[in-house]
């Protein structure tokens, strides 16, 4: 290193010498101004250069050099010392004083220890040593207290000395490097040139200067000779290489031309050797050397090298023979290969595998460790010369060792012993060692992984596919083909410089579990689960892009944690999606689950335990149970989700819930029942048909929803069986087949008037019921009401035996209860949980028809009913007669009841009431004039005709005091009669009353007070 230049202050004068120099600038000897008169020598001094000089003097003090660096690092507080030399006095003498107290000191026949003894004597040395220790130190502190009330001035030597200590330094450096300069000057130095020698050489030729050693020239070979030499030098060398010498194998597949033996080892090197003497103990020697391998040089290049290798390998030769200079070459050649292999490692970590690779040479070993950032154990490779025995070809033969390049490799930390590697050691390419290995690793990671998946089911029988591609030098190439569903594969491959897994074709679910499987520890063990997760991922979101498509709504509410999936839905489920239609009930829900196991559909029943507004929202709902669908329904594994797929689905799913509302049902009921698989059922040959045992059940409380004990019409056995869904409004339709003996039902007529719910088959005593309810809702209510409909429909039936019945169906009865003189008729209308009543416009019995629904529906109501209306048909009519010859104003008609009917006359005043009784088992209208208030009273000379009337007798009707009473025929002529006596009487105005109101106002108000509200 060339040694720094001294430092200078312009060009190496000092500041001194710079101001002289700028001011005494005058002639020799002279001070002042110069100036002709003045005589060499003369010392006249002017007052202008006493100026001058007194100027100069001043600029020079204001250019004094800077202040010495004042040297501050290093010191330290004297108070700090004190401290802590205060604080460690104190430590030391609580341990002096614990120790001492650990001294135990005898007595002497139970007196007081003396002063001279061990335990004693120790304690107080211990003392005394640690005073005296701290003594010195004390006076230490003093010296340096006192020292330091001179610190100021002791500072300013120790700067004054660093400074005079840097000058000394810096001279030093000058001589230095002066002394350097000199040395290496003596280089750049050339000679003068010799141009005598050089004009005697261009013109003579020669040089006379030069000495003549007074060698021969060599003789002329002809070809003829040279050929000669040549092949009995061939002879010599087949000669000695046959008899003389030890060829190593290696060495045996040697040649002989042109006077010189080729030994040649494949992939390694080429060596020509020859002999200088006939003599068979006398050496061989080095020729030629070549490797056989690239890259390298087709022939060693001339210089130090080549130098040193001939006079190495005939030294060989000389000592160990052929076997030694092979072991020799041999070993180069190793040494040689792994030098190459060094510098390509090198190259690939700092090319395109940076980051990636480490490169470390042990020794004679070259280690290369790959996919550096990827977590887990670490992965490399060793490159190195190993031994291997070497089997002998004769008995005299000894084994040897033969040096080789092997390679080892560590995976995660351990050796791989069970996987041969190569190596071409005629190319020797320390890359397709790495892309050998790493090829070799990604085959046993995709291979574990295979192997993990091939333990599931739907792997294990092939129902999807693992298809492994292999290749022993091409990472790349080597492959893992998973399949998802029918119509979703993958393809894994792992990325040779990283070691990261790819799953391709890239898309957003792939990136995640690719996120998620690079970041394990043990790919090859824990990725297989990230592809189960994967794979169920992909088939669940396959079925809901399918079920979205087709009208159906995703239940994301559902949410069930891993413990709560493997509790319903099995151990091995990974994940599950959750489905229903809108008009399914909240309760209920179609669920999809997949695993590596199977695909499976399920139906599940929440537990919801709030009310909602909204059916398809859920508030946190859990599930309760959860049912397995039957196993012929497949999954997306087998193949593609189509229409006709998901219809079937859904009908299954749609009967299997029918079929668990309906078995609780019945069991909530105590109803017997019991469940038959049969083949009718061509979409679903899974799902079972109910057969319902209703006669068998314990009998309970006759109520509308239910089938009391004394229906004896029906067989004993119901038949439910599920059919089908309506498109529209996904009801669930359920066909229900029973037998019946009853005559009624047997009959056409009823038959033929059968609505669209029910069908009836006369000759063989079959009907069939159509029940439609929503999914998730029982059928039982709906049955056990239509057989309820039924049997009031039968018993409607038999009441009206006597009856014209025009139109029969569960929803109403439509007959005909008269005829003359017009054709009367009624519907009962069975459509609503009570039965309702209604006549056509023109019927005398709407005036009553609330009256008779209310009785409708009462027990045994009916019968009464058939009763009434036979009853009041001339009674009615006869009332529409009478109000048809008023006006409106002149006769009021209030029915009470179906049996009790009041007729207000108002001009002339008069009211009666109409009462239907029983006498002696035959049915009687009575008829009396009913009490009116002091100042309504009748009229008189109605009353006295209404009297006269009680003591006649007429057709159908007689008088009894204080009344009359007509038979039901006959009360159509006594009420024509008693209107006569009305229409007949003259009206008369009624006297004003005392308090001044007139008659109109006072009937006004009686009317008021006599309304009656119907109920």
């Amino acid at each position: 290193m060339k040694p720094p230049l001294v430092a200078d202050h312009k060009a190496g004068k000092s500041p001194v010498e710079d101001d002289q120099e700028d001011t005494f600038s005058h002639v020799n000897g002279a001070h002042g101004v110069a100036s002709e008169n003045r005589a060499n020598g003369d010392n006249i001094v002017s007052e202008a250069s006493l100026t001058q000089c007194s100027t100069s003097i001043g600029d020079s003090s204001r250019q004094l050099p800077p202040e010495i660096l004042h040297i501050a690092e290093g010191y330290l507080p004297l108070s700090n010392l004190i401290a802590r030399i205060v604080q460690d006095t104190f430590n030391g003498m609580t341990e002096v004083v614990h120790r001492m107290s650990e001294l135990q000191m005898s007595q002497v026949n139970g007196s007081a220890p003396a002063n001279h003894s061990q335990a004693n004597v120790q304690k107080k040395s211990s003392l005394l040593n640690f005073a005296q220790d701290r003594r010195a130190k004390f006076i230490k502190i003093l010296v340096l207290s006192q020292w330091s009330r001179q610190a100021e001035s002791i500072s300013k030597v120790i700067d004054l000395k660093i400074w005079l200590s840097n000058q000394a330094k810096l001279y030093d450096d000058a001589c230095n490097w002066m002394g350097w300069l000199k040395r290496f000057m003596a280089q750049e130095r050339m000679p003068n040139p010799d141009l005598q020698s050089a004009l005697e050489a261009l013109s003579l030729g020669k040089v006379s200067r030069l000495p003549d050693l007074g060698y021969l020239p060599p003789k002329h070979v002809s070809p003829y000779v040279l050929l000669k030499t040549l092949r009995s030098i061939n002879t010599l060398l087949t000669i000695r290489l046959r008899l003389h010498e030890t060829i190593p194998p290696p060495f045996r597949g040697y040649s002989i031309s042109n006077g010189r033996a080729t030994f040649r080892v494949p992939d390694e090197f080429e060596i020509d050797l020859s002999i200088a003497d006939e003599d068979a103990s006398s050496q061989l020697y080095f020729i030629d050397f070549r490797f056989l391998f690239s890259p390298s040089p087709a022939e060693v290049p001339q210089g130090h090298l080549r130098g040193d290798l001939e006079a190495r390998i005939n030294l060989l030769l000389r000592d160990d023979g052929l076997n030694g200079c092979y072991r020799f070459l041999h070993n180069f050649v190793l040494s040689h290969k792994l030098n190459i292999f060094r510098h390509q490692a090198h190259r690939m970590s700092q090319g395109s595998w940076s980051e990636h690779l480490k490169v470390e040479a042990v020794h004679r070993s070259l280690v290369i460790q790959y996919w550096v950032t990827r977590p887990g154990g670490k992965n490399w490779i060793e490159l190195g010369i190993r031994r291997q025995k070497v089997k002998r070809s004769s008995w005299f033969q000894k084994e040897e060792d033969e040096p080789h390049i092997g390679i080892r490799w560590f995976r995660s930390g351990k050796e791989v012993t069970d996987i041969p590697l190569t190596c071409n050691l005629g190319d020797p390419s320390v890359e397709a060692i790495v892309k050998q290995v790493i090829a070799a690793h990604t085959n046993l990671v995709l291979q574990e992984i295979r192997a993990r998946l091939r333990e599931g089911h739907l792997y294990h029988k092939r129902i999807l596919r693992l298809r492994q591609t292999r290749s022993d030098f091409e990472p790349t190439s080597s492959n893992l083909l998973v399949q998802f569903t029918a119509s979703q594969s993958c393809t894994i491959i792992q990325e040779p410089v990283a070691g990261r897994i790819v799953l391709l074709p890239p898309s957003l679910l792939y990136s995640r579990a690719e996120r998620e499987m690079n970041s394990l520890v043990l790919p090859n063990k824990a990725a297989s689960a990230c592809l189960a997760h994967l794979r169920a991922t992909a088939a669940c979101e396959e079925v809901e892009r399918a079920l979205r498509c087709y009208g159906w709504e995703v239940s994301t509410a559902i949410r069930p944690n891993q413990e709560n999936l493997r509790q319903h839905f099995g151990r091995d489920t990974l994940k599950a999606g959750f489905f229903r239609k809108r008009s399914w009930d909240a309760q209920w829900l179609l669920a999809f689950t997949a695993c590596l196991s199977e695909d499976t559909w399920w139906i599940v029943e929440l537990d919801i335990r709030r009310p909602r507004v909204d059916p398809i929202a859920t508030l946190a709902p859990s599930v309760r149970a959860a049912f397995k669908m039957p196993s012929t329904i497949s999954g997306v594994a087998q193949r593609e989700l189509s229409y006709l797929e998901l219809s079937r689905i859904e009908h299954t799913a749609v009967g299997l819930i029918s079929q668990y509302t309906d078995s609780r049902q019945l069991a909530l009921q105590k109803i017997p029942y019991r469940l038959v698989r049969t083949k009718s059922n061509r979409l679903s040959p899974d799902l079972r048909t109910l057969y319902v045992h209703l006669l068998k059940h314990p009998a309970q409380p006759s109520s509308r929803n239910e089938v009391s004990a004394n229906m004896q019409w029906f067989s004993q056995v119901v038949r439910v069986s599920f059919i089908g869904t309506d498109k529209p409004k996904s009801y669930a339709n359920h066909l229900v087949v029973a037998w019946t003996d009853c005559a009624a039902l047997r009959s056409r007529r009823l038959a033929s008037g059968n609505g669209e719910s029910v069908t009836f088959h006369p000759s063989s005593g079959a009907y069939a019921l159509l029940l439609r309810t929503t999914v998730g809702k029982s059928a039982i209510p709906s049955l056990l009401d239509s057989l309820s409909r039924i049997q009031r429909l039968i018993n409607y039936v038999t009441t009206m035996r006597t009856f014209s019945i025009q139109d029969l169906s569960l929803q109403h009865i439509e007959f005909t209860y008269a005829t003359e003189p017009q054709v009367l008729r009624a519907n009962i209308h069975l459509d609503q949980s009570t039965p309702r009543l209604s006549f056509r416009h023109g019927n005398p019995h709407l005036r009553i028809q609330h009256q008779l629904a209310v009785l409708l529906r009462k027990d045994d109501g009916l019968k009464h009913l058939m009763l009434l209306l036979s009853l009041t048909i001339p009674l009615l009519r006869a009332l529409v007669t009478i109000e048809a010859a008023h006006t409106y104003d002149e006769v009021i008609i209030l029915p009470r009841s179906a049996e009790w009917y009041q007729i207000q006359y108002q001009r002339p005043l008069g009211r009666f009431d109409l009462r239907l009784r029983r006498r002696r088992e035959n049915f009687m209208w009575f008829v009396e004039e009913a009490s009116l208030p002091e100042i309504n009273k009748l009229d008189a000379r109605a009353h006295e005709q209404f009297c006269s009337m009680v003591k006649e007798k007429g057709e159908g009707w007689h008088g009894i005091s204080p009344g009359i009473v007509a038979s039901p025929e006959g009360v159509e002529a006594l009420l024509k009669k008693i209107d006569e006596i009305f229409q007949h009487v003259p009206t008369m105005e009624p006297a004003p009353s005392s308090d001044g109101r007139d008659h109109k106002a006072q009937k006004r108000k009686r009317e008021d007070d006599e309304v009656v509200v119907l109920d």
